[in-house]
C-alpha cells in the first residue's frame, strides 16, 4: 500500500471521525493539521511491546566481554508483530521496534540475565540490532520477574480471562512496584528515540501503564494503546486492588483499540464506575480530554502461512499423516494449558459425540496438542489426563485411540501439515482475545474446504461468520455440531469456507495494523488531540496586577474556589480562600465577584459577610452589588414552565435511586452523582429527551448538561451576562481582568471575555490566549481566563490551574501584592 493511500485514508477516516464524534472540535485543528502535514513527508511509528520479536546469542566469535552478538527471530506473536513489521513495508514509513530483550544465551546455549553484561557487551547488542529496526530495553532481572511473571501473568492475564480472585492469589506489593518500575523503564527508553511528529504505537496488558506515564513526558504525543487480551466486565475488573492506576494509565493515550466491541464496552463501563468519567461508544471525556476507542479485530499473516504450508517439508508430513489415520476422519485442536482454553469442555464434548453418535466410534479420531500455559496447573492437567484415559479406555481399542493428546509444543511443519489435512478445526475456549488458530486453519483449508467450529467467547466469533459457533459449556450441543460438521455437504462446506476466507484475506494483519495506525492519524487531524492550555504564569499575572490601577476578578464557587463534593451542601470555603477574598475586597481599587451556580441564600449564608465582594447566583440569574440589595434580573420572566420541569424531574427521582431535585428561584437541577453511573447516564439522557419534547421546544428555557446534573434554566441566562453587565460599556476602564472557572457553565464567560478582548483591540485578532502563542506579547496581556483541570482539558480559557487549592494559591498571592 503506497504512502499516497496512507494520506488518502486516513483523509477518508478524518471526515468519518469528525462527522461521528461530537467532541471533536474542527475550530481548534490547525496546530495539529500543521503536525500531520509533515507527517506527510515522513510518518515514523514506534512500537513498544513486551517482548522484542527477537533474542540475541553469544557470537562464537567472542568468547569473552565484550561479546559480539548473533540475533535470530523470537517465536510467538506472529500476527502482532507481522502487522507491525508491515508498516515499515509503506513508502516514507518507518517503524522502529522496542521492548525488552528478555535473556540472551552464552556459547554452551544456556539463558542468562542481561544484568551481568558489561556496558561494552549492552552497547554491541544495540548496534547488532539497528539493522532490524529494533530497540532493545534493558531490565534488572529483579524488576523484570516481578514485571512479567508476577504481576503481569499472576494478576492482569487471569483477570482479563475472567478468572475472579481468590485467597490463594494475594498479590505481592513487590509485584506492583515491579509493574510500574518497569513502565517506567520503557517510557524513558521511548523517550530516548522520540521525535515531534513520532505515533507512539503500545502493546497489550503488560504495559497499560505506559501510555500515562509517557503522556506526562510527552504531552504532546499521538499515543495508540491495543489490547490484544480480553477485558472483562466492570463487576469483575473492579475487585482488581490498582484499578484506577490501571484505567487511568490506559486513558493517557490519544485512542484505544480492542479486539471486540464487548471488550470496548466493558472498558467504557469501567471507567463510567471506577473513575466516573462521562463516555459514548467512540470515546471517553478523560477530564475535558476526549480518549478515542476503536474495534480493530487482529488478523493473521495469511501469505505467510500460505507460503509454509506449501513447503516441501508440510507436504511431506501431510502424506505421513494420511497414511496413519488412512479412513478415519481427523477432528484437529491447539490449545494452551490453561482453564479458558477449554480443553477439558472440549474432551467432554468429544466423548458426548462418541456416546450419542456411536456410527462415529472408531472413525473419528481428535488430535489435541496442547503447549504450557502461563502457569502450570496440576489439577487441571490431572483432569485432561483422566478425561483422556477415560475416553480412550471406554471407546478406543489395541489398534486405535480415538483422542491423539499432545502434552508438548509442536514443531510447525506438524502443526501446519495437521491444519491442512483435518475435517473439522475445534475450538472450544471459554475466553480469548482473538484466536488467530482459528484463522490459520481457514487459510490452510484452501483445497478441502473443511469446517470450522468456533466457541462463541473468542473474540474471532463475532468475524469469521462462516463459522458454526457454539457455547463450549453445552456437550451435548457441541457434539451435534461436530456431528452436523462431519456430516455436511461440499456445497455447503464451499459457501461456508468461502466467506471465511475472504473475511481472513481482506483482514489480515497487514491490514489490521493500517487501520489502527490510519484510525490514529484521523483521531489527531480531527482535533482530538488538544493544543496544551499553559499553565498559568503566577509571576506575570502578578505584575499585571501590582501595575493595575483598576482590577476586576471574577470567580466560579464549586470546584474553582472549592473542590467539587458528592454533597454540594458540604463544599463550605476554606479558611485560606475566605482571608485572600477578604484582603482583595478590602482594598478600593479591586472589585471582586464570585459568579456561581449556586442560589442566592447559599452564597449570602457562606459569602455575604466579605465586605466589598460583589455576589451573583444561579448562574447569574441575581446580582447582589457590594452593599446593596439582591437583584432578580428575571423579575418579569413567566417561570410557568417551572412547574412541568419538577414534575418530570420527580418522575427520574422516584425511578433513580441516588439523584436529587436542586430547587432554585430561577432554575431547577437534577443531580445524579450518586446514582449507579451508568444507568444514571442512561436516565440523564433518557429526562433530556423528555424534557426537550414536553418542555424546552415550547418554553423559553434550555437544558443545561452539568457535572453528573441535569438544569433547566431561562435562555436569557448565562455567567457570560454577568461578565459583560460587569465589565460595562467601557471595558478600557479595567487594567486587569481575572476570571476563573472550571466547567462548560464558566465557558460562557472565557467567551464573552473573548469577545470584549476581540472589539477592544479592533483588529480581529484574540489577546491574551485566544491563541496560546505568544499570549504574553499581546497588547492586552493584563486579561487572565483561568481554566482549572488538566492542562489538555478543551476551554476557552488562556491558562490553566490544576485544582481549586492552586486557585486560592493565586489568589493569598495577589492577595500579598496588594498589601
Amino acid at each position: 500500500m503506497s504512502k499516497e493511500s496512507l494520506d488518502k485514508a486516513a483523509d477518508r477516516s478524518l471526515r468519518v471521525v469528525s462527522l461521528s464524534r461530537a467532541n471533536s472540535f474542527s475550530g481548534t485543528m490547525s496546530h495539529e493539521s500543521r503536525k500531520h502535514e509533515e507527517l506527510k513527508a515522513h510518518v515514523r511509528i514506534i512500537a513498544a511491546s513486551h517482548f522484542l520479536p527477537f533474542s540475541v546469542a553469544v557470537s562464537e566469535a567472542t568468547p569473552e566481554e565484550p561479546y559480539q552478538w548473533t540475533v535470530s527471530r523470537r517465536s510467538g506473536h506472529t500476527a502482532m508483530y507481522a502487522g507491525i513489521r508491515s508498516l515499515s513495508e509503506h513508502p516514507n514509513t518507518e517503524c522502529t521496534q522496542l521492548g525488552w530483550i528478555g535473556y540472551f544465551k552464552d556459547r554452551d546455549g544456556q539463558e542468562r540475565a542481561c544484568d551481568s553484561l558489561s556496558a561494552e557487551s549492552r552497547a554491541n547488542i544495540v548496534e547488532a540490532l539497528k539493522p532490524f529496526d529494533a530497540v532493545p530495553v534493558f531490565m534488572d532481572e529483579d524488576i523484570a520477574n516481578g514485571h512479567y511473571e508476577g504481576y503481569s501473568k499472576q494478576i492482569l492475564w487471569p483477570l482479563l480471562h475472567y478468572m475472579s480472585w481468590d485467597d490463594s492469589r494475594r498479590m505481592d506489593p513487590v509485584w506492583w512496584s515491579c509493574y510500574n518500575k518497569a513502565n517506567q523503564t520503557f517510557a524513558s527508553a521511548i523517550s530516548a528515540i522520540y521525535n515531534e511528529g513520532d505515533i507512539v504505537w503500545v502493546h497489550d496488558y503488560h504495559l497499560l501503564l505506559l501510555p500515562e506515564i509517557f503522556h506526562q513526558l510527552k504531552p504532546a504525543a499521538t499515543v495508540g494503546l491495543f489490547l490484544h487480551a480480553p477485558f472483562p466486565s466492570s463487576e469483575l475488573f473492579r475487585s482488581l486492588p490498582n484499578r484506577k492506576e490501571i484505567l487511568n494509565g490506559m486513558l493517557g493515550s490519544t485512542s484505544i483499540g480492542f479486539q471486540t466491541y464487548s471488550y470496548a464496552r466493558h472498558f467504557l463501563s469501567s471507567c463510567t464506575r471506577v473513575l466516573g468519567l462521562e463516555s459514548t461508544p467512540t470515546g471517553i471525556d478523560n477530564r475535558g480530554s476526549i480518549v478515542s476507542i476503536g474495534v480493530f479485530p487482529i488478523g493473521i499473516d495469511a501469505k505467510s502461512v500460505q507460503a509454509r504450508r506449501a513447503l516441501p517439508s508440510v507436504q511431506a508430513k501431510m502424506k505421513t499423516m494420511r497414511e496413519m489415520f488412512a479412513n478415519k476422519r481427523i477432528i484437529v485442536g491447539r490449545d494452551r494449558m490453561d482453564e479458558v482454553a477449554g480443553i477439558k469442555q472440549k474432551l467432554e464434548a468429544f466423548e458426548k459425540l462418541l456416546e450419542t453418535c456411536p456410527e462415529w466410534q472408531n472413525n473419528v479420531v481428535l488430535i489435541q496438542v496442547t503447549q504450557p500455559g502461563q502457569n502450570r496447573k496440576p489439577k487441571l492437567e490431572a483432569k485432561i489426563s483422566e478425561l483422556v484415559t477415560s475416553i480412550n479406555s471406554n471407546y478406543g481399542s489395541l489398534e486405535f485411540m480415538p483422542v491423539m493428546y499432545h502434552n508438548t509444543f509442536l514443531d510447525t511443519d506438524e502443526y501446519m501439515a495437521l491444519l491442512n489435512i483435518a475435517d473439522l478445526c475445534l475450538i472450544t475456549v471459554i475466553r480469548d482475545g482473538m484466536n488467530t488458530g482459528s484463522l490459520e486453519f481457514v487459510v490452510c483449508q484452501e483445497d478441502k474446504h473443511s469446517p470450522l467450529i468456533l466457541s462463541e467467547f473468542t473474540g474471532t466469533a463475532g468475524s469469521v461468520s462462516g463459522a458454526i459457533q457454539i457455547n463450549p459449556w453445552d456437550y451435548l450441543g457441541v457434539a451435534q455440531a461436530i456431528d452436523t460438521a462431519l456430516r455436511m455437504g461440499p456445497e455447503e462446506k464451499k459457501v461456508r469456507y468461502t466467506e471465511m476466507y475472504n473475511h481472513v484475506m481482506g483482514h489480515d494483519a497487514q491490514h489490521w495494523a493500517f487501520t489502527v495506525i490510519q484510525d490514529l492519524r484521523a483521531t489527531v487531524l480531527a482535533g482530538q488531540t488538544n493544543a496544551e492550555t499553559p499553565h498559568l504564569d503566577l509571576p506575570l499575572m502578578t505584575k499585571c496586577f501590582a501595575a493595575a490601577k483598576k482590577r476586576l476578578i471574577m470567580l466560579d464557587y464549586d470546584g474553582t474556589l472549592t473542590p467539587i463534593t458528592n454533597i454540594p451542601a458540604q463544599a463550605l470555603p476554606p479558611p485560606d480562600m475566605l482571608k485572600a477574598l477578604n484582603t482583595l475586597c478590602a482594598d478600593p481599587q479591586n472589585f471582586v465577584c464570585v459568579i456561581s451556580g449556586r442560589d442566592r441564600q447559599f452564597l449570602e449564608l457562606h459569602l455575604g459577610n466579605i465586605k466589598g465582594l460583589a455576589l451573583s447566583g444561579e448562574h447569574g440569574s441575581f446580582i447582589r452589588y457590594p452593599g446593596g440589595e439582591w437583584i432578580n434580573l428575571l423579575e418579569d420572566m413567566d417561570m410557568g414552565w417551572k412547574e412541568e420541569v419538577m414534575s418530570i424531574f420527580e418522575f427520574y427521582t422516584e425511578r433513580t435511586a441516588g439523584s436529587t431535585i436542586e430547587a432554585k428561584e430561577t432554575s431547577i437541577t437534577w443531580h445524579y452523582r450518586n446514582a449507579d453511573p451508568e444507568y444514571g447516564e442512561f436516565q440523564a439522557k433518557e429526562c433530556m429527551n423528555h424534557l426537550e419534547n414536553a418542555v424546552v421546544s415550547k418554553r423559553p428555557v434550555e437544558t443545561l448538561v452539568g457535572k453528573k446534573c441535569l438544569e433547566v434554566r431561562p435562555l436569557s441566562v448565562n455567567k457570560g451576562e454577568i461578565v459583560k453587565r460587569l465589565v460595562g460599556a467601557n471595558p478600557e476602564q479595567w487594567d486587569f481582568v481575572l476570571c476563573a472557572g472550571d466547567d462548560k457553565t464558566d465557558e460562557d464567560m472565557f467567551r464573552a471575555l473573548r469577545a470584549i478582548r476581540l472589539s477592544i483591540a479592533g483588529n480581529g485578532q484574540e489577546a491574551n490566549g485566544g491563541t496560546h502563542d505568544g499570549a504574553s506579547k499581546d497588547a492586552l496581556s493584563h486579561y487572565f481566563t483561568i481554566m482549572v483541570g488538566p492542562a489538555d482539558k478543551k476551554s476557552a480559557a488562556a491558562w490553566h490551574l490544576v485544582s481549586s487549592e492552586k486557585v486560592v494559591e493565586a489568589l493569598t498571592w495577589l492577595a500579598a501584592t496588594d498589601n
